[in-house]
C-alpha cells in the first residue's frame, strides 16, 4: 500500500517578495529519523525538534518511523521558522488526518510546549498570498491584527498546536485543546515602539521649542513641500537634533498605498501592527552603525536596513561626518533612485528606500568654528580630514544645506515663533499646489514609462524642468558662470530648479519667479557651510 503524502502550504519570504512553499511530509519504512530536505537552513532543519516536543505536549503521538519532509520547489533555499506550523500539518496528513485547503497558506512558529509563536513578514507573505489566489491564512494570534489589514483575506487565528489538531479532527484534541489554553495564560506580544532601528519621532515636541531658528524652520517646510534632502551645520547645542525629530510632525499623512509599504517593512522587522500607520516613519540610525546597518545586509538572505525602515519617511544621521566614510558614501544611490539593491554570493534583493535624509553636523571636531575668532581649537588637518568624510558626491545630493548660527539674546527672550501646527498648515497647502503638477507630469511620463514615480518636486524629471522653469537671461547667464567654473554641477542645476518650484509654492506662486531661484540657490549654500 502506497503510504499518504500529506501536504500543506506556506509562503517563502525573501526581502519583501513572498512566493508560495508547498510542504509535503510522508511517512516510509526503516528505522526511525526526520529528514527536512528542499535547501532548508538551520532555523527550517532544527524544526525537527521543536516539532516532536510539540506533538509530544499536546498529545499527539509521534510517528516512529521514517519520515521524511520536503519543502517545493526544491531549487530555492528556505530560512526562518514560518514553516513548523505547515510541517506540523503535513505530518498530520501523513498520518491520515485531514489537512487543510490547498488554497490556505500556513505560516507560525512552534514552541516546545506546542505554542504557535508570531513570526516576522506576515504582511508581505499575506499580500502575496492573495495575489496568488489563495482564499484564507493560517497564522499566530500576535499577528492575527496585521493580517487582517488584507482585506478580502479570511484569517484564522491559532493559539497552540491543539488548536490546529482540533481543527483537522484529530481525536480527543477538542479537550486537550481547553486543558493548554487553561494551563498558559500567555499575553499577546504588545507592539514595539524601537525595532531595528525603526523609531517613532518625537511626537510631544513643538517647534515652538526652538529658539532663534526661524530661517532654519521655514527651510524646512520647504523640504517637507518638495521632498528635498536637508544637510545641518551648527555648534553643539544649537537645536539641530529638534528641528529633525519635530520634522515628520510636519509632512503630510501616509495615503494607502504608503501605509501598506510601510507596515509590510515593520512586519518584515518584527514590529507586529494592528492598523496602518498614518504617521510617516523615523528612523535614527547611531553613527557608529555599520554599512549593512545603514543600507541592509548580513549573512544569508540581507536583511533592510535603516534606509529602508525611513522608506516614505525621515532618516536622520546626527553628527553626521561621524559615520564611517563607507556607511556615508553609500547612501549616494538610494538617495538618488529611492531603492537599494544588495547582493550577496547567494542571494541579491531589492529594497525600498525612499526617504528624506537630514543630516546634522558639527562645523569641526569641537564645534566652534563658526563663533568668535579663535573659538576653534581644531588643527587646520583635523578640520580638514572631519570634512573629507563627506566628499563632494554626497554634498552635491543635498538640497538644502543650512548654517544654523547661535540666536541672540532677544531671540531667546522672544522664544519660539513658528508652531509645528502652523508650519503643517503651511506645508500642506504648498503641497496642495505642488500635487495637480506632479500628477500632470508623472501622467504625461507615465506614456513612455508606465514605473515613473512623480510625487513631489523633489522627483520632477530633469527634461520637464528646463523646459518650464522660466529662467531670465541674468540667471542664465550666473547658472552657466558657475557649470564653467564647476561651483555647480549639472545635478546641482536640476536640484536648484526643483527647490525653486517648492519655494514658489510656499509663495503660491504659479511658477518659480526671480526671487524664488535666488532663494533656493540660497537654500541650496553653494558657498562654504563649514566657515573656510
Amino acid at each position: 500500500m502506497t503510504p499518504p503524502v500529506g501536504t500543506a502550504q506556506s509562503m517563502s519570504l525573501w526581502g519583501l517578495d513572498a512566493s508560495p512553499v508547498l510542504v509535503e511530509a510522508v511517512l516510509l519504512g526503516g528505522l526511525p529519523h526526520v529528514s527536512i530536505v528542499g535547501l532548508a537552513d538551520a532555523a527550517v532543519n532544527e524544526a525537527r525538534e521543536r516539532l516532536r516536543a510539540s506533538f509530544s505536549h499536546v498529545g499527539i503521538s509521534w510517528p516512529n518511523e521514517r519520515l521524511t519532509v520536503n519543502l517545493s520547489p526544491a531549487d530555492t533555499a528556505k530560512t526562518g521558522t514560518r514553516f513548523d506550523l505547515a510541517i506540523a500539518v503535513a505530518i498530520l496528513g501523513a498520518l491520515g488526518y485531514r489537512t487543510f485547503s490547498q488554497r490556505t497558506a500556513i505560516m507560525g512558529e512552534l514552541g516546545l510546549d506546542g505554542s504557535v509563536r508570531p513570526v516576522r513578514g506576515v504582511i508581505p507573505c499575506v499580500l502575496a498570498a492573495q495575489q496568488l489566489g489563495y482564499q484564507c491564512v493560517v497564522v499566530p494570534v500576535e499577528n492575527e491584527a496585521e493580517a487582517h489589514l488584507i482585506s478580502g483575506m479570511q484569517v484564522l487565528a491559532v493559539k497552540d498546536l491543539a488548536h490546529v489538531a482540533a481543527l483537522l479532527g484529530v481525536s480527543g484534541m477538542e479537550h486537550a485543546h481547553v486543558r493548554q489554553a487553561s494551563k498558559r495564560s500567555r499575553k499577546l506580544q504588545p507592539p514595539m515602539a524601537v525595532k531595528r532601528g525603526l523609531l517613532v519621532a518625537d511626537s510631544s515636541g513643538d517647534f515652538i521649542d526652538v529658539y532663534g531658528q526661524d530661517e532654519a524652520i521655514w527651510a524646512l517646510e520647504v523640504a517637507a513641500v518638495g521632498g528635498h534632502h536637508v544637510q545641518l551645520v551648527g555648534a553643539p547645542g544649537i537645536g539641530k537634533s529638534m528641528l529633525a525629530a519635530r520634522f515628520p510632525a510636519i509632512l503630510p499623512p501616509l495615503d494607502a498605498r504608503e501605509a501598506m509599504e510601510v507596515a509590510a517593512i515593520q512586519s518584515l522587522g518584527g514590529l507586529y501592527v494592528g492598523t496602518l500607520p498614518t504617521l510617516r516613519p523615523f528612523s535614527a540610525p547611531h553613527h557608529t552603525s555599520t554599512t549593512a546597518a545603514i543600507v541592509g545586509g548580513g549573512s544569508g538572505v540581507p536583511q533592510p536596513g535603516a534606509i529602508t525602515y525611513a522608506h516614505h519617511g525621515v532618516l536622520f544621521c546626527d553628527e553626521f561626518p561621524e559615520f564611517s566614510p563607507r556607511a556615508i558614501q553609500a547612501l549616494r544611490q538610494p538617495m538618488e533612485t529611492g531603492w537599494v539593491d544588495v547582493h550577496r554570493a547567494h542571494a541579491h534583493v531589492r529594497y525600498p528606500a525612499h526617504f528624506q535624509l537630514i543630516a546634522a553636523a558639527n562645523p569641526c571636531r569641537c564645534g566652534h568654528a563658526l563663533d568668535a575668532p579663535g573659538a576653534c581649537v581644531c588643527k587646520p588637518r583635523e578640520r580638514a580630514t572631519y570634512r573629507s568624510h563627506l566628499g563632494g558626491p554626497i554634498r552635491d545630493r543635498f538640497d538644502i544645506r543650512l548654517v544654523l548660527r547661535r540666536p541672540s539674546k532677544a531671540a531667546i527672550a522672544a522664544g519660539g515663533q513658528v508652531s509645528t501646527e502652523q508650519a503643517r498648515e503651511q506645508v500642506l497647502a504648498a503641497r496642495a499646489r505642488a500635487q495637480s503638477r506632479c500628477d500632470r507630469v508623472r501622467a504625461a511620463a507615465a506614456v513612455s514609462d508606465k514605473h515613473t514615480r512623480v510625487s513631489c518636486n523633489a522627483e520632477l524629471p530633469g527634461r520637464w524642468l528646463r523646459e518650464h522653469t522660466p529662467l531670465s537671461k541674468a540667471m542664465e547667464a550666473a547658472i552657466d558662470r558657475q557649470l564653467n567654473t564647476g561651483q555647480l554641477s549639472l545635478r546641482g542645476l536640476d536640484r536648484v530648479l526643483r527647490l525653486s518650484w517648492s519655494v514658489a509654492d510656499m509663495h503660491a506662486h504659479g511658477a518659480p519667479t526671480e526671487d524664488d531661484l535666488a532663494m533656493a540657490f540660497t537654500l541650496r549654500g553653494e558657498e562654504d557651510i563649514y566657515g573656510d
